[in-house]
């Protein structure tokens, strides 16, 4: 059986959120995301199917959010004011967290510093909770939808986004701020090249490493001069 977590061990877990965040920022990387979903420790505070404590950790909402916002309170610290901060929040999980919920969840962190929130869903009860959101193309768009207009924080949404022209659809129709594909990538890890391609921007090549930019705009070129030599030169 899961053993409840004393104060102490809830101090232990926010430093080390602290030191993981540290190496983060020592390995070069410009985004740091906690991950407050999928049944992952946080979640397990936030949804009333977990969390049965009966100190301030638990019980009502406000009970609930505190380990999370104290542990985002202590990374904001240590992750530089000037990169952004993401959060990932399952904004319906099947266990009793909702939407309501996420709204109020999403402003809290939005004035602790968090930059943008990642809306995905489940983690908590059933196979993979696949009951709780259909799973038809962008079918987390409307969470980060809601969340963007009744709080103001950037979002970004993933779910079944796997075409260039739907993707830059969502962020034209201001639904979402960015777009997260995951699958799609491992299918296809020069997808955002493709998706510039497809959007017309001159040179999506431009968007890779130097060395394979510079070898496939050559090959555009080779390719657009054979076309203009008329046949039989």
């Amino acid at each position: 059986m899961p053993k409840e977590m004393d104060v102490d061990d809830i101090h232990e877990v926010i430093r080390l959120h602290v030191e993981a965040t540290k190496r983060t920022l020592d390995a070069g990387f410009e985004i740091c995301e906690i991950h407050g979903a999928h049944g992952y420790i946080i979640q397990q505070f936030l949804s009333p199917a977990t969390n049965q404590r009966k100190d301030g950790y638990g019980g009502d909402r406000q009970g609930r959010i505190r380990f999370g916002l104290e542990l985002i309170e202590a990374v904001r610290a240590a992750w530089p004011q000037e990169l952004p901060l993401f959060f990932r929040v399952s904004c319906v999980d099947g266990g009793g967290w909702a939407m309501d919920d996420t709204v109020v969840l999403a402003a809290e962190l939005k004035s602790r510093g968090v930059d943008v929130l990642d809306c995905s869903s489940g983690g908590i009860e059933g196979p993979l909770t696949l009951h709780l959101v259909p799973r038809v193309p962008g079918y987390h768009v409307p969470f980060a939808e809601r969340i963007k207009r009744e709080t103001s924080i950037p979002t970004m949404a993933v779910g079944l986004i796997t075409d260039a022209h739907q993707a830059e659809g969502y962020l034209q129709a201001g639904q979402c701020d960015i777009v997260a594909l995951a699958r799609e990538m491992m299918w296809n890890p020069n997808w955002p090249v493709h998706a510039a391609a497809a959007l017309g921007v001159a040179k999506p090549h431009e968007l890779l490493p130097r060395p394979y930019a510079w070898w496939l705009q050559r090959r555009e070129d080779v390719r657009a001069l054979n076309q203009a030599v008329p046949t039989g030169a």
